[in-house]
């Protein structure tokens, strides 16, 4: 072969592997530098109610300017593209579409409503391969189901919530991409848009009651690539109101919240916990009492056994709310999210923060007007395996909780 083959087939080659390499850095630049998602506003407790109620209207016109002007999300400036799950064949709710629709008009973008609920792969799969959003931002409002699935087909590792908190309307999750597509940053970040949100301080004179709560968390491994650690986690939580709770029915609804842990939904009412085996409910209408315990379990060596309960107990002079949990996640997959959240990348010596606290019985409904700041100690060594060991031990700092106003569409 002659030098001027040679030459020319070099050329060749090095004309492919560019080729190559430039398509295979436009496929890597396929993804938004940031994705957020949102849950969809405020909705009625009736299902046969498709659309937002008053309270999420609000919260949707309060949207069209948090998008705007909020430094939090505006690393990328404002988001390119806006989009919202649509009905389906089994679900109506046009909500995804009414919360981003305020947004969209101001901006002049056309909502993106081609997925429906629990089209998860179409919409992550549709996203990466699309170049449109390289290096901007994107937002995706979609129900409470869909977020911690959505949030893993992107790539967020270690995400240990179950699932988007039923009653939970008022937060944004920030997903960050390197240029190479990887996930290098996730956050969970409250909007503070209306009363009672998370994290909004709202002032009140009165006392309506006291919380508190300690939690010891602690991640044990042994360092080498793809080691699973193993979890042991031990929490504790006490609410108490003072007031009147002697209303109740069969459709009463008791609440305990504290950060990733929830107890009740809308469908958890005192008739259907009558019917569940692993719950307790004692009523006296007459003198206006009740308790209610349900107890958490799972199989550990063939054995059924309790790792958590909670426990509701009120009366004419008061309410008192009570979780206990302590788990070994090398024996037990909970049922239920860890109250404060830890890892075992995060840094020793003083740690503090702020948990969103909720509790309620029926239409009384009670808040940590600012959220429930902890304060702990985490530290880091060895066992005496050599495992390196993390761990975490918190306590609240006097949380107080304030009567929220009742809204009955909410």
């Amino acid at each position: 072969m002659s030098e001027w083959h040679v030459r020319m087939r070099t050329i060749q080659i090095i004309t492919i592997f560019l080729v190559w390499y430039l398509g295979f850095a436009i496929n890597v630049h396929a993804m938004p530098a940031q994705v957020m998602i949102i849950r969809h506003a405020e909705k009625y407790e009736d299902r046969q109610k498709i659309h937002l109620n008053n309270w999420g209207l609000t919260r949707a016109k309060a949207l069209s300017q948090f998008f705007q002007t909020d430094p939090r999300v505006l690393e990328y400036g404002v988001p390119a593209a806006i989009i919202a799950q649509q009905p389906g064949q089994k679900k109506r709710s046009v909500r995804c579409e009414e919360t981003v629709e305020p947004l969209a008009q101001v901006l002049g973008r056309k909502v993106i409503n081609r997925f429906a609920y629990g089209e998860v792969a179409k919409l992550v799969e549709w996203l990466q391969g699309s170049s449109e959003w390289d290096s901007k931002s994107v937002l995706i409002c979609a129900q409470h189901l869909d977020i911690v699935p959505i949030a893993k087909a992107l790539g967020v590792p270690n995400i240990r919530q179950v699932v988007w908190p039923h009653e939970t309307y008022d937060r944004v999750w920030l997903i960050d991409f390197s240029s190479n597509g990887k996930v290098s940053s996730f956050r969970d970040i409250p909007q503070r848009l209306l009363f009672g949100d998370s994290f909004q301080v709202v002032s009140k004179s009165e006392r309506s009651g006291t919380l508190g709560f300690s939690q010891t968390y602690q991640e044990t491994s042994d360092g080498y690539a793809g080691n699973v650690p193993a979890i042991t986690w031990k929490f504790g939580i006490t609410a108490e109101v003072r007031g009147d709770f002697s209303r109740f029915d069969d459709d009463t609804v008791p609440v305990l919240r504290l950060g990733g842990f929830t107890f009740g939904y809308y469908a958890t009412t005192l008739g259907k916990l009558r019917q569940n085996k692993d719950a307790e409910v004692k009523t006296n209408t007459v003198a206006g009492s009740g308790t209610m315990r349900y107890n958490y379990k799972a199989l550990v060596n063939g054995i059924e056994q309790t790792y958590a309960w909670v426990t509701f107990a009120w009366d004419k002079e008061g309410l008192k709310a009570e979780f206990q949990a302590e788990v070994d996640e090398s024996k037990v997959t909970p049922d239920l999210n860890m109250p404060v959240e830890f890892h075992l990348d995060r840094s020793e010596g003083m740690i503090s923060g702020v948990a969103s606290c909720y509790v309620a019985l029926g239409d009384k409904r009670f808040h940590a007007p600012a959220g429930l700041p902890y304060r702990g100690i985490a530290t880091r060594s060895k066992d005496s395996s050599n495992k390196k060991v993390y761990q975490a031990i918190l306590t609240d700092e006097n949380g107080v909780i304030v009567e929220k106003r009742y809204l009955p569409e909410l």
